[in-house]
């Protein structure tokens, strides 16, 4: 695909490990590198840019404002490859612009898989991926599931198979498929492990007055 990533990282172990990763990817092209956020604006001028790795705890600029310049001045994805723990800067990270916001603990496997999705356009959007590989979302978001969704969320959190929990509601696997969709949208994940750590992670319950042994919802 010959894509062109730009790597703005003030610590130079870290981004020359980092430049080395994403050279790594087959997606990715060229790989440009900057040290503080107007060098990397700088690298901008001079490159198109497919997608920027940008700290957060950078020199100068920094955070949501250094997020901000480069929206402006690029239409480049931007993964967020930061330190921080803190839900609130990940969550204005992503308000800013990000499209995803990457812990600095994850394997090194974790963040090559990151940058190939984020080069090939299948991450799902804005999400804060630490060691775990877990999902941290809004708290209401689950809740919007319809009853039938939380049924189908219940018996995917038990373990069944789209075909058993076809059987169990009376519904055809086809049905099964594009509820599960739905729900993958709504929790902004893209398979059935990450739904579920997805609903772990938001600590809702399903199971509590929730009837899945027969049809009792329409679909």
């Amino acid at each position: 695909m010959n894509k062109t990533v730009l790597v703005v990282d003030d610590h130079p172990l870290f981004r020359r490990a980092l430049v080395g990763l994403v050279q790594e990817s087959p997606a990715c092209g060229e790989v440009l590198a900057a040290s503080s956020a107007e060098e990397g604006l700088q690298r901008l001028r001079e490159s198109k840019v497919d997608l920027i790795l940008l700290d957060l705890g950078l020199p100068g600029a920094a955070g949501v404002d250094a997020i901000s310049l480069f929206r402006r001045t690029s239409n480049a994805n931007i993964v967020v490859v930061s330190a921080s723990e803190h839900r609130q800067e990940i969550a204005a990270a992503t308000k800013a612009g990000a499209i995803a916001v990457v812990s600095k603990s994850v394997s090194m496997e974790t963040l090559k898989d990151v940058v190939h999705r984020a080069l090939t356009d299948t991450l799902p959007e804005q999400k804060w991926i630490r060691p775990v590989g877990s999902l941290v979302l809004g708290d209401g978001v689950g809740r919007t599931l319809t009853v039938r969704q939380q049924e189908i969320a219940t018996l995917l959190m038990e373990g069944h198979s789209n075909k058993e929990i076809g059987m169990r509601l009376s519904l055809a696997e086809i049905t099964v498929k594009t509820h599960l969709t739905a729900i993958f949208r709504l929790l902004g994940v893209v398979n059935r492990t990450q739904a579920v750590v997805a609903i772990r992670r938001l600590g809702i319950d399903y199971s509590a007055g929730t009837s899945v042994a027969h049809d009792s919802h329409p679909a």
